[in-house]
């Protein structure tokens, strides 16, 4: 028994089974007693019914093959018009699947790939007379469309061949623009950078504005996360103080603990009290320092000396006497009390520089780096104490910075703290209280939207703007504007594509394939 098909009364398609030998009419009559008896099922008009995506791919792949030939063969006079749109139509079911058509694109693609290594078809007129040429051989149903494909796959070859010539320049421009402008951030960047590794969170648009970051900037409110990512970043700036000063982590700074830490480090002065006498030949002491001659019959002369315990005596009075102007100026503001905060500070720095003098002769070297290493920690006990907020505990990282820009040494966590205000002070601001989750102007801007469209779900865009500050601070927001690549809208990956020669090369081919898929098909 074999199997035929046939058209049945209604139209449709059947498949009958009949003897081998059965000739035309036969089958006809089989199949009319059959539909008598019992009505055929049709077959299903789809025939990629059951076909997986591989499937379609590759079928559309295969029709572009095919296709070609059929237009081959037409120029031939082998194909005809008719035998072209039966094809047509027997394939529409596969072209109207997204795999099929992405599977016939990417086969004619390839077909016409080769054209590369035709002479002069790298310049955009000659791209375009093989674009015509492809044009010309495909199958078609008229003369109209015919000339169709000819001048869409012309204008198609040569659009894609002056995409290849240009994007390689202009990208290359803007590249050196980005590099350029990267170059000239380079500084605000290593200081980003250098602030993200402690944890500090930037708003993008501080960095390098752009469509995305501005946009949802916009929606957020710039000053809103300005004040959220100061927030944030005020914990940094008093935990890198803290670890600055050798503090527990989360014990509050103040200026009873910058006290305890500077007697701490002073207790490194207390060996030094037992030394004796130092010579003070040549060396302009504050005058209470107590400063006496001793005769010297070997050297038949004599030299100014100092006793050690005096000198220390001294210096602890001098930063007295500095640490308590310094406080009072924080209260009344007055010049005369500046003066004399400085004035006792110049007098116990005169001291220890003399004493790391008189060390180093004696060749007390370890009483020499004890006394360095102490003169650092109260140095920077002095510069927290200026930056905090006695109130709240809070180290300012803006004060940090107006240190840092007249010259003053940081080092450590400070200097850090100090870049990242001078970068971005708008994300690193003294706050007096933590900003609200929501703000007026959320409020505003939440009903405002809903009384304007008259569409009260429009109120839930209330929790749009605190999402969308969230957002910009978010790991990821944060890694992604810290990134140098290729400007927008070119990412690296894109960038490394279209520098690529075989992806210039394929611009041709893609272009013709583009234009004739805009082919007449009637």
């Amino acid at each position: 028994m074999a199997k035929y098909r046939i058209t049945g009364p209604d139209g449709g398609t059947y498949e009958v089974t009949a003897p081998d030998t059965a000739s035309e009419a036969e089958v006809l009559a089989y199949a009319q007693k059959s539909y008598a008896q019992k009505p055929l099922a049709p077959l299903s008009a789809d025939p990629t019914e059951g076909m997986s995506t591989t499937d379609k791919l590759l079928a559309g792949a295969g029709k572009a093959v095919t296709d070609l030939g059929r237009g081959v063969g037409q120029m031939m006079g082998v194909v005809s018009r008719e035998d072209v749109a039966q094809s047509r139509k027997l394939d529409a079911p596969l072209m109207s699947t997204k795999a099929g058509l992405a599977g016939n694109l990417a086969g004619n693609v390839a077909l016409f790939a080769p054209t590369a290594t035709i002479p002069g078809a790298n310049t955009v007129a000659g791209a375009g007379v093989v674009g015509g040429l492809m044009g010309l051989v495909q199958p078609s149903v008229s003369s109209t469309e015919t000339m169709a494909n000819i001048a869409l796959g012309g204008v198609g070859g040569a659009a894609g061949q002056a995409i290849a010539n240009k994007v390689p320049g202009m990208l290359q421009g803007r590249v050196d623009k980005a590099k350029a402008l990267q170059q000239g951030n380079a500084q605000k960047f290593d200081a980003a950078q250098a602030a993200a590794k402690e944890g500090y969170v930037i708003p993008p648009a501080d960095l390098e504005p752009g469509v995305v970051s501005e946009a949802l900037s916009g929606l957020s409110g710039k000053i809103k996360t300005a004040q959220v990512a100061s927030q944030r970043n005020q914990q940094v700036t008093n935990a890198l103080a803290r670890k600055e000063l050798g503090i527990v982590d989360d014990i509050p700074v103040t200026t009873e603990l910058l006290d305890s830490v500077r007697a701490e480090a002073g207790k490194a002065y207390g060996a030094i009290s037992k030394l004796g006498k130092l010579d003070a030949s040549g060396v302009a002491l504050p005058k209470d320092v107590a400063v006496g001659k001793s005769s010297n019959a070997l050297l038949a002369g004599s030299r100014n000396e100092v006793d050690a315990s005096e000198v220390i005596r001294a210096w602890k009075q001098a930063n007295h006497d500095a640490t308590g102007y310094y406080r009072a100026y924080a209260r009344d503001a007055n010049p005369e009390t500046l003066a004399k905060a400085k004035a006792a500070a110049n007098s116990a720095k005169s001291i220890d520089d003399f004493l790391v003098s008189a060390l180093d002769k004696l060749g007390q070297k370890d009483l020499v780096k004890n006394l360095k290493d102490a003169r650092v920690q109260i140095a920077k006990t002095y510069t927290v104490e200026k930056a905090l907020n006695p109130q709240t505990g809070d180290v300012s990282a803006q004060v940090l910075a107006k240190d840092l820009a007249k010259g003053k040494a940081l080092s450590g966590g400070l200097l850090t703290a100090a870049k990242a205000a001078q970068g971005f002070p708008k994300a690193t601001q003294a706050l007096k209280e933590a900003p609200k989750a929501l703000s007026p102007l959320d409020y505003a801007v939440a009903f405002g939207t809903g009384t304007a469209t008259g569409n009260p779900l429009a109120a839930a865009t209330l929790a749009a703007r605190p999402l969308a500050r969230n957002a910009l601070l978010s790991s990821f927001a944060q890694s992604r504007a810290l990134q140098q690549g290729a400007p927008a809208p070119f990412s690296q990956a894109t960038q490394a594509v279209l520098e690529n020669r075989l992806a210039q090369m394929l611009a041709r081919p893609v272009g013709i394939t583009g234009g004739l898929s805009f082919g007449a098909t009637e």
